[in-house]
Formats: C-alpha cells, structure tokens, sequence
C-alpha cells in the first residue's frame, strides 16, 4: 500500500493518505477545518511516512 501526501487548501494541514486520486479526495472532509478542499501533492517517502506515524505528540 502506498500513502499520499496531501493539502488542505482551506487551512494549509498536511495529511498522509492512501487514496490516490483528487477526485476520490474531494468527498473527504479536511480533519482539521471540516472542509472539502483536500488536493495531493505528491507521494509520501518512507522516511516522511516513518515521522508521520511516528506519535510524537504532546
């Protein structure tokens, strides 16, 4: 399975996804602002995919 990268254009978030078309994106609501405005921006390296899950949180 590969993961996208991808932008919500209302708010600027970066999410990891694994749908692989903006078409299918579009109906996805941004996590974030609950906006439909989500856009890939290419594919995600394994070293991005490893920061992404990596759970650092606070």
């Amino acid at each position: 399975m590969s993961y996208n990268r991808c932008i919500c254009q209302g708010c600027g978030s970066n999410f990891a996804t694994v749908i692989s078309s903006d078409t299918e994106l579009q109906k996805e609501k941004c996590p974030s602002c609950g906006e439909r405005r989500l856009k890939i921006s290419g594919k995600l390296s394994h070293s991005e995919l490893a920061t992404q899950f990596s759970g650092g949180g606070g």
